[in-house]
């Protein structure tokens, strides 16, 4: 796994990987969004997420454009060509895919500084709706291939998780802790298990944890003194993705690989740096993730597996 890395905010640059035979040389690259109308003002780009097929990717941007706000931009990986989703003063972010592509949720806030609460969008008319309305701050973090909503309710500083169905209603609770609070969870692959981040209310200490949908038996796969978020499954099923700050260090934290059949940890990323969101799009080769190693948050794009060269190219619209 890629380790040690000594990036810079640049085109593309050679580095050496700690895990590649021979110290083979690894090629790298940052993914730049690019638009020359804002070329020299602060930008930053957050939480990239894949659909399913691989084909188009939405991310949330903060820029001279958006009024310093956040907002929801979609690119078609091909084509390079990236067209703006939300236009709202206040913030648009974390999105969820539907199955088929046609639709995604995301939080939005009413008006700035209000509470989040999740609204969905019809892709092909732009049209968006609340999903429902909750009591506290409901935040949608999955959407399964049966048509079930993962997600969590946060009531009193309090987050449980939760399921919900297409219209927005909750039917069921799946934590209930008095002591504990529950988020960034994501179905595996196949549906079975929910792959999580489980905090301590006063936050000393995080963890990654599973748990098993028919039986409901919960697996700490991980502890730490830092704070876990940024949870992804890969495709396959064969690798959970999540960030970690194991030296307590919340503005130095990195990625992290967990093999579910060897049941081992790996580090895919060590910069001084924040490291995170990293987000598996269509196979299980290519991690998307963003990082502050340019001075601006920005999407990189790299393929999680040791190999002497990895492709990786600039984008320009």
């Amino acid at each position: 796994m890629l380790s040690g890395f000594t990036y810079q905010a640049d085109e593309a640059i050679h580095i050496k990987s700690q895990f590649a035979p021979l110290a083979s040389t690894v090629l790298v690259a940052m993914l730049f969004i690019f638009n020359v109308l804002d070329a020299t003002a602060a930008r930053n780009e957050h939480r990239p997420v894949c659909s399913d097929d691989g084909s188009r990717l939405i991310y949330m941007m903060q820029t001279r454009q958006t009024d310093d706000d956040w907002e929801l931009y979609m690119i078609e990986l091909d084509s390079q060509v990236h067209s703006r989703l939300t236009s709202h003063p206040g913030w648009d972010g974390y999105v969820v895919w539907s199955p088929d592509g046609t639709k995604i949720i995301f939080d939005r806030e009413d008006s700035p500084g209000k509470l989040k609460r999740p609204w969905i969008m019809d892709l092909e008319g732009r049209t968006s709706r609340p999903l429902g309305k909750y009591e506290g701050w409901v935040s949608v973090t999955d959407w399964s291939d049966d048509d079930r909503l993962l997600g969590f309710q946060e009531l009193n500083g309090q987050r449980d998780l939760i399921l919900l169905d297409v219209a927005g209603n909750i039917v069921e609770k799946i934590t209930e802790t008095m002591d504990q609070s529950e988020h960034d969870a994501h179905f595996s692959p196949d549906d079975q298990e929910i792959a999580y981040a489980n905090g301590d209310i006063e936050g000393s200490k995080t963890s990654l944890e599973l748990i098993d949908l028919e039986n409901g038996n919960r697996t700490v796969l991980r502890t730490s003194i830092g704070k876990i978020y940024g949870i992804s499954w890969s495709p396959d099923g064969e690798q959970i993705a999540f960030v970690d700050a194991p030296d307590v260090d919340n503005d130095d934290v990195d990625i992290f690989s967990y093999s579910t059949g060897e049941q081992t940890f790996r580090q895919v990323t060590d910069d001084p740096s924040v490291d995170h969101m990293p987000m598996f799009c269509n196979d299980s080769k290519t991690l998307f993730f963003t990082s502050f190693r340019s001075g601006e948050e920005r999407m990189y794009r790299i393929d999680p597996d040791p190999r002497p060269f990895l492709k990786i190219e600039r984008a320009r619209n």
